[in-house]
C-alpha cells in the first residue's frame, strides 16, 4: 500500500486509486451494445499494464481515448503498443500519469523520448466519508435509478459533455450495473442533470456529472454530490474519489469548486500527456 495524505489529513492510496479509475472506464466501454460499438470505432484492449480505450469518431476528445496504467509500464514495452494501436484507429489518446510511484519517473522518460507532450491536467480529489457539511439544494430532486431506460442519463451526459446525440450509448447502460449507483437531478419533474458512482474495494469513484445548459448555475451538482457522499458513506466506502481539469484562468472552475465546497481535498495534478498534433 502507498499511503498518502493530503494537507489536512485525509489517507488516500493513488495505486488503489488508479485501480478504481481502471474499473471505472472499462465498465464504461464494457456496457456500450456491440452494434453501437461496431458503427463508432468503441473498442478496449489491454496491453499488459495498460488499459487502452478508443472512440475511433471522437479520436480528439481526451478524456474518451485512454491510456490507463503507464506507472505500471516504465519502460514503455507496452505503451508503445498501445499508443499504436489506438492512433491507428484515429484517436490521440490521453496518457495519465500519476506522480511520484514507483514507475513514474521512467514511464514520464518513455514518454518525452517518443514525441508526448504534457497537456491539460486534472487534478484528484478525495474525502473521507464523513457527512456532508452543506446544505442540498432546495427545489432539486435526486433519483437514483434501477435501470437504463427509466430516465435519460446518457442522453443528459451526451448533451452536457458536447458531444452527439449517438455518445448517449456510451453511459445510458450504466443503471442497474454491478457497483455502479446512477442518478438524476429533477428540477420541477423534469431530468436536468446527471452523475454516477462505482463503488468498490471501499471506494467510491464519482463522476459523470453533466447538466443541460438551461439548468446550470440553479445548483444540481451540488445536489448530486450531497446524495452520492451520503450513499458511498451508508454503503461503507472510506475513500470517496472524483476529478475534474486544473484550475487556469483561461477555464470554467465551476466544476472545481463545487468539489472543494463538498469538502473534498486536492490530492494530486495529473498530466495528461498526448503527441502534438
Amino acid at each position: 500500500m502507498t499511503l498518502r495524505r493530503t494537507k489536512n489529513g485525509v489517507a488516500y492510496d493513488p495505486v488503489a486509486l488508479d485501480r478504481a479509475e481502471r474499473r471505472f472506464w472499462g465498465d464504461i466501454w464494457d456496457s456500450v451494445p456491440e452494434e453501437v460499438a461496431r458503427d463508432h470505432g468503441i473498442e478496449r484492449r489491454d496491453f499488459g499494464p495498460i488499459q487502452a480505450s478508443v472512440v475511433s469518431d471522437l479520436g480528439q476528445v481526451g478524456m474518451l481515448n485512454l491510456l490507463l496504467g503507464a506507472t505500471g509500464d516504465p519502460a514503455g514495452e507496452h505503451l508503445g503498443a498501445a499508443a499504436a494501436w489506438a492512433e491507428e484507429r484515429g484517436a490521440r489518446p490521453f496518457v495519465p500519469l500519476t506522480p511520484d510511484l514507483a514507475g513514474s519517473a521512467g514511464a514520464e522518460a518513455w514518454l518525452r523520448q517518443s514525441g508526448f507532450e504534457p497537456a491539460y491536467a486534472w487534478m484528484k480529489f478525495v474525502r473521507d466519508p464523513h457527512p456532508p457539511r452543506f446544505p442540498a439544494p432546495e427545489g432539486i430532486e435526486v433519483v437514483e435509478l434501477g435501470a437504463p431506460d427509466q430516465e435519460p442519463f446518457g442522453t443528459i451526459a451526451a448533451i452536457g459533455f458536447g458531444t452527439p446525440a449517438w455518445a448517449a450509448e456510451l453511459f445510458a447502460h450504466l443503471p442497474g450495473r454491478e457497483g455502479w449507483r446512477c442518478y438524476v437531478a429533477k428540477i420541477d419533474g423534469e431530468a436536468q442533470a446527471c452523475g454516477a458512482m462505482l463503488i468498490e474495494d471501499g471506494i467510491a469513484e464519482l463522476g459523470i456529472g453533466a447538466t443541460l445548459e438551461e439548468a446550470r448555475g440553479r445548483g444540481c451538482q451540488t445536489a448530486l454530490l450531497h446524495r452520492r457522499i451520503r450513499d458511498a458513506a451508508e454503503a461503507g466506502c472510506h475513500t470517496l474519489l472524483v476529478e475534474t481539469g486544473e484550475r487556469v484562468p483561461d477555464r470554467p472552475a465551476a466544476s472545481y469548486r463545487n468539489i472543494l465546497k463538498a469538502g473534498f481535498e486536492e490530492a494530486y495534478l495529473r498530466p495528461n500527456w498526448k503527441r502534438p498534433r
